[in-house]
């Protein structure tokens, strides 16, 4: 009896682990969900990380999100340490967090792709009569983000264009670009930068009217070169092309990257990768800033942090028509020895 009893109990026993080796397994699978970090909600990254966590939803089936903040450098730790999925930079953050400028370095946050240039200006209220960057002298200005550092750099290199340094403006601190739109709405500064093709400026434009400042200031082109600010590019616009922008206009444009963490698994960074290229259209489609780029430019000299080993193997490959040559491999390199 004793013996029978034993033997039914090593059986359930054996019976139990396995048992609990199965769902284990299954219940992480069901688990397992990405997260894309994004700015606040009405932002452009945010519209953008919306549509893509849509696709990679369906395609991945897996749950797929879109987790809104304040800024890059709000989320940007989160990707670091793999507590999130991944998020979308603009190269100028995500250059200011690899390298520890004004916080704690984030060495582990890796690129995946190169997403679009998204556009980029000083806008102030129609009414205001303010048509170039360089009649901003004296005038109150954001410049100063708390939870999006990079963004003033970027703010401060169109003032390098046009000649004025912050000393020429009175500084106005925000917490994130939504509230700086906000703030010249109610006439709380007189202008603010942010991506013209953003929720919060059309719904500026709609309240009160808005311009989109030009830089129309000569010599332009020598003080950018000089400007160690950041890393943001001229970009001329079309009339009507965006809110604001009632002629042909001179603003800027910021590459903008989806980044992830060193440790994703690399099975992981080409399922995104290939959700990305075979529903890119689909995706421009319902974020229409999408639709003058491709994926053949997912590897961009702009970079400014090291590629995921993942996607440079995905790239040389040839899965797609983006090219990792000598050139991209010595900008990678040159980034990793950063902290080598």
């Amino acid at each position: 009896m004793l013996k029978g009893m034993c033997f039914k109990n090593i059986i359930l026993i054996m019976l139990s682990a396995a048992l609990s080796l199965m769902p284990v397994s299954s219940s992480l699978a069901a688990r397992k969900q990405f997260n894309i970090g994004t700015g606040f909600i009405g932002s452009s990254m945010h519209a953008l990380g919306t549509v893509m966590a849509k696709h990679m939803q369906k395609n991945l089936r897996m749950r797929v999100t879109a987790r809104p903040y304040v800024g890059p450098s709000a989320f940007l730790p989160l990707v670091n340490v793999g507590e999130l999925s991944m998020g979308l930079s603009s190269m100028g953050e995500a250059h200011a967090s690899y390298r520890g400028l004004d916080t704690d370095p984030m060495k582990d946050v890796r690129t995946v792709a190169r997403i679009f240039a998204m556009p980029f200006a000083f806008i102030v209220r129609k009414d205001s009569g303010i048509k170039t960057i360089s009649e901003l002298r004296g005038k109150k200005v954001v410049l100063n983000f708390a939870a999006a550092g990079a963004l003033g750099d970027m703010s401060q290199t169109m003032l390098d264009g046009a000649g004025l340094s912050s000393d020429d403006v009175d500084v106005i601190t925000v917490s994130g670009v939504g509230p700086g739109i906000e703030a010249v709405v109610v006439g709380n500064a007189d202008a603010a930068p942010g991506s013209v093709s953003m929720a919060a400026v059309r719904k500026a434009n709609a309240t009160a009217g808005i311009t989109v400042l030009t830089l129309a200031a000569e010599g332009f082109e020598e003080r950018l070169e000089q400007s160690t600010s950041s890393d943001i590019r001229p970009l001329v616009v079309d009339a009507g092309a965006y809110p604001g922008v009632e002629e042909e206009t001179r603003i800027f444009a910021l590459d903008i990257f989806l980044v992830v963490p060193k440790a994703l698994e690399d099975e992981d960074v080409v399922k995104i990768l290939d959700v990305l290229h075979n529903n890119w259209d689909d995706m421009g489609k319902e974020y229409n800033g999408l639709s003058n780029f491709s994926t053949d430019e997912f590897v961009h000299e702009t970079q400014t942090v090291p590629y995921h080993p993942a996607a440079i193997d995905y790239y040389k490959s040839a899965k797609i028509g983006a090219i990792w040559d000598e050139a991209a491999e010595q900008r990678n390199q040159m980034l990793l020895d950063v902290w080598n």
